[in-house]
């Protein structure tokens, strides 16, 4: 994908900032520079005609267009004997010439592989269970490295899902050894050198890692770090049309070229600042174009100016359009064509130089990140061992190292070469080992989040808060860390924690300090009565086991100091000045697909245990619950229910540990916390139509959506109340958070009309 075609979406990252989410890091790659001279040119078949070289040029989604023009080829029996891409040039091309049919990467452009391409951060589903707690409770949050002072990553979407994508569509080139002239077609494909600013071309070495170097747009995903410690990034910025490396690297007697029309300039490339920086970028990239173009003998014009470089959902008319101008093209390009009979003999010299598939996994190696990185990876690979290499096993058996969003991990193979035993005769090694590299994140850790939150609505004080957390891994030994917070606004919040992993297992110990103040509103008849001020100063430990990313299970100790004074007002009990103890035990487990709006996925949060020596309060067993469940529907629907429990069995206990209800999604048409009391019942059945989905990586997108609400409330001194509500709105999921605009309605007279930023209340 060049860069003319990344204005729109760099632009738009530059204006709203490119930092949300776990920052992404570079991956190595071997450059030309750092690489042995390939071998010598495999024969043309049959003998006796030229050789024949396609260069595809790059342009993002317009590029699966090339698929057409390779299925229409085929067709017609034009052989292809070398091929030389950039960008998507290079990843279809790739493709093609380590044997993958037009069928085959048509069906892989109209299917859904590409949606978890462009994303801006890890998924929630692969990231660790701190790293969730952190989204799910900061799910608005920027976030910014700080281990060279303040900064934001380097890439706007993580690459995280493009490495995937590609080395599970590459699996038989994925070695070190591999010699691109020795490939069913050999290829070529293009980067740019960032420290030596000049064209890279890729000719050996793993054939991921060379055309994630060639799609790295600049801006939009991370550069990718060579062999040399050069950075590379997307090779249209030079050589979007590599006609010349056919010529001279490849050295093809005929040269076919495939070029991307873009649509003409227009009022709407000069009204805005995006149209305008695109139409800048692009001035580079026509004219290299256009010199590219001079080398070619014949050029399939590809007419795409309808279509954006993000039109990945339009792959089949893309493949369609490429198709067309292929049959355009008829009369230059048959001239080329191959009788039935040299067609075969073409198609079996081919398909004489495809590779096998990864044979038994027998030796793991791991490059890069510190011991404690090393053991994990390790640890994960080993089950794998005497197994075929797979790479979508593989890929899972690296997601833990890469859960924290400290490290990014790649993997290649290698041909293992163990020393003969005493008298044998040494043969060629068909097993596999695989190199694991680990590459650290260049602006951390330590990681600043920040992001604000709002909550308001009618008749009611709105409540507006900026976060501050501080997350410090890896500190005192891999897989530790130190976590501090800090709000500031409706609320103030100081807080600390330090988890100390005990062992690889998942047993960890974590002290806890925090101070909150906060003013706290008494309601009566939905009319605020007093102010009181609350101040809690608390400290605790925590331990217990992280059994995965979803699941964990601790004990608590918990003892804070309360001061509850009355402001205004009257009502909300008495001054209280003192201290309270809890004892605790924890499940969490979290099976959500998304820290907000999650299309399928089950949270359990229980917590059981006793509050005890509370200042004005008798001992009291403690019991908290949550449960959620969502299920997606025919695609755009999602159907959702939930329940809340938080009892102390109805014992008498002291206003300031007292539960509430009220407010945003917690029986909506009520105020923030109106009502408090010793025990609380929630339940929650919602639907949810997806009206509208948001740019590729942004979120899942906007959705209408209706509930019912009902929640009981009691304590020893009033009676028990019941309140039931409806909700309708619109709601967002979105990289700033949860936002919400809804009216509710409920008994008793409620109503309210309210809007949510950051997180869910």
């Amino acid at each position: 994908m060049p860069l003319k075609y990344a204005a729109p979406l760099l632009t738009v990252a530059l204006l709203a900032t490119a930092a949300w989410g776990q920052p992404s890091s570079q991956a190595p790659a071997e450059s030309a520079a750092s690489v042995a001279t390939p071998s010598s040119l495999p024969p043309i078949a049959p003998a006796g005609r030229p050789a024949i070289g396609l260069a595809l040029e790059g342009g993002g989604a317009l590029g699966l267009a090339h698929v057409g023009v390779l299925q229409w080829m085929e067709e017609h029996r034009i052989p292809i004997d070398r091929i030389a891409g950039t960008s998507m040039g290079s990843l279809v091309g790739g493709l093609y010439a380590s044997g993958d049919s037009p069928a085959q990467m048509r069906a892989l452009a109209v299917s859904d592989a590409f949606l978890n391409v462009f994303t801006l951060q890890t998924s929630y589903a692969d990231s660790s269970f701190r790293r969730r707690q952190d989204r799910m409770e900061m799910p608005q949050a920027i976030t910014f490295g700080l281990k060279h002072g303040l900064g934001l990553r380097n890439a706007l979407l993580s690459d995280r899902g493009v490495d995937e994508f590609l080395l599970t569509n590459m699996p038989a080139y994925n070695g070190q050894e591999l010699d691109y002239n020795q490939m069913p077609i050999p290829f070529r494909c293009v980067a740019t050198d960032l420290d030596a600013l000049q064209s890279v071309t890729f000719d050996r070495g793993p054939l991921p890692q060379a055309v994630r170097a060639s799609i790295s747009i600049p801006g939009v995903f991370p550069p990718v770090q060579g062999r040399n410690g050069h950075y590379l990034v997307d090779g249209g910025i030079l050589d979007n049309l590599p006609t010349d490396v056919l010529k001279r690297e490849l050295h093809a007697d005929t040269i076919i070229a495939v070029h991307l029309e873009d649509a003409p300039l227009s009022g709407a490339d000069t009204s805005s600042i995006v149209g305008v920086l695109n139409r800048a970028f692009s001035a580079g990239i026509v004219a290299n174009v256009e010199k590219a173009e001079r080398l070619a003998d014949v050029i399939v014009n590809v007419p795409v100016g309808k279509f954006s470089a993000f039109d990945y959902a339009k792959a089949a008319e893309l493949v369609q359009a490429g198709y067309q101008a292929a049959e355009q093209s008829r009369a230059s390009l048959l001239r080329f064509a191959l009788d039935e009979q040299d067609w075969k003999t073409y198609l079996a010299a081919r398909n004489s130089r495809r590779l096998p598939l990864p044979g038994v996994l027998r030796q793991v190696r791991v490059d890069g990140g510190e011991p404690g990185a090393i053991r994990q990876v390790q640890s994960d690979m080993k089950p794998l061992e005497g197994q075929p290499v797979s790479p979508v096993h593989t890929l899972d058996a690296l997601k833990t190292i890469q859960s924290n969003g400290d490290y990014a991990a790649t993997y290649e193979a290698f041909s293992p070469s163990p020393a003969p035993a005493a008298g044998a005769t040494e043969v060629p090694n068909p097993d596999t080992g695989i190199l694991v590299r680990l590459s650290k994140d260049p602006i951390g850790p330590p990681y600043l989040l920040f992001g604000p939150t709002l909550a308001a609505s009618t008749s009611n004080i709105s409540r507006m808060e900026v976060a501050l957390r501080v997350v410090d891994q890896n500190l005192g030994g891999y897989g530790s860390e130190l976590r501090a917070g800090a709000s500031v606004g409706y609320r103030t919040n100081l807080s600390a924690e330090y988890y100390r992993l005990l062992n690889p297992s998942g047993y960890f110990l974590e002290p806890h300090i925090g101070v909150v103040r906060e003013p706290v509103y008494i309601w009566a008849n939905q009319k605020r009565v007093a102010e009181r001020f609350q101040q809690n100063l608390s400290s605790g430990l925590e331990v217990g086991r992280t059994f995965s990313s979803s699941l964990q299970v601790s004990a608590e100790w918990h003892a804070i100091d309360t001061r509850w004074s009355l402001k205004t007002g009257v009502g909300g009990g008495p001054f209280l000045s003192g201290t309270a103890q809890t004892g605790l035990l924890h499940i969490k487990l979290d099976r959500a697909a998304a820290s907000t709006i999650s299309p399928n996925g089950f949270r359990l949060f229980a917590s059981a245990g006793a509050l005890y020596h509370a200042a004005s309060s008798d001992n009291a067993p403690v019991v908290e619950l949550t449960v959620d469940r969502t299920r997606q529907w025919r695609e755009r629907n999602i159907l959702a229910v939930s329940a809340s429990l938080n009892s102390y069995l109805r014992a008498r206990v002291a206003e300031p540990y007292r539960f509430t209800l009220g407010g945003p999604m917690r029986l909506s048409a009520s105020s923030f916390d109106e009502y408090r009391g010793t025990d609380t019942f929630l339940t929650r059945a919602g639907y949810l139509r997806r009206i509208a989905a948001l740019p590729t990586g942004l979120g899942q997108g906007l959705y209408a959506g209706i509930s019912y609400e009902s929640g009981q409330i009691w304590s020893p001194d009033q009676r028990a109340i019941l309140r039931q509500d409806g909700f309708a709105g619109l709601i967002a999921n979105t990289p700033i958070g949860f936002v919400t605009l809804g009216v509710s309605v409920g008994d008793a007279g409620h109503r309210k009309v309210f809007v949510t930023l950051g997180r869910m209340f």
